[in-house]
């Protein structure tokens, strides 16, 4: 059986694509309306012709240049966003069967390494594809203790992670409250 492919993060783009929906899903509904208008199955005047009539006598206005130009700069950084790269926000383990981990998931399992070190009071992790960052509460300072326990947890990731490893103790919380 082929190992599974890396996961990856939805687009950079995920935002807009939702607000696009709802703004052709508007234009769809008008232009429904304005057709049973002209049909005769809904009574009223069509928005559309009068709207065009309204336009008819515009001229051209200075401010038309810049709008135009913010225009085509969002439409380029969309096209840009869609074409960038999906994130990837995952590591691959050293299996062959394609089983990969979430950074968020890596962060749990250093922070709950850090958390079984003698002297340590609680732990926090975070992570990303290239390194981990623990910060600890302890009684004395077990950085050398967390680093090894946090390293030796990841050891099944392919490629491992740089560990930094904060330790703050009772007297660093005294001195970071005055």
């Amino acid at each position: 059986m082929p190992a599974a492919p890396e996961a990856s993060g939805s687009g950079r783009i995920g935002v807009v694509g939702p607000v696009l929906a709802a703004l052709l899903l508007a234009t769809g509904l008008l232009l429904l309306r304005e057709a049973l208008v002209v049909l005769g199955a809904v009574s009223g005047a069509p928005w559309l012709p009068a709207a065009a009539e309204g336009l008819r006598g515009l001229a051209p206005a200075w401010w038309l240049v810049p709008a135009g130009l913010a225009v085509a700069l969002v439409g380029l950084w969309l096209l840009v966003s869609a074409l960038r790269p999906r994130s990837r926000r995952t590591l691959p383990l050293t299996s062959g069967t394609g089983v990969f981990l979430h950074t968020r998931d890596v962060a749990r399992l250093a922070a709950g390494a850090a958390r079984e070190v003698d002297g340590v009071l609680s732990a926090s992790a975070t992570a990303t594809r290239r390194a981990v960052g623990v910060t600890v509460h302890g009684t004395a300072d077990v950085r050398e203790e967390v680093a090894r326990a946090v390293t030796e947890t990841l050891t099944p990731l392919r490629t491992a992670p740089r560990v930094d490893v904060r330790v703050r103790t009772g007297r660093d919380d005294e001195r970071n409250d005055r």
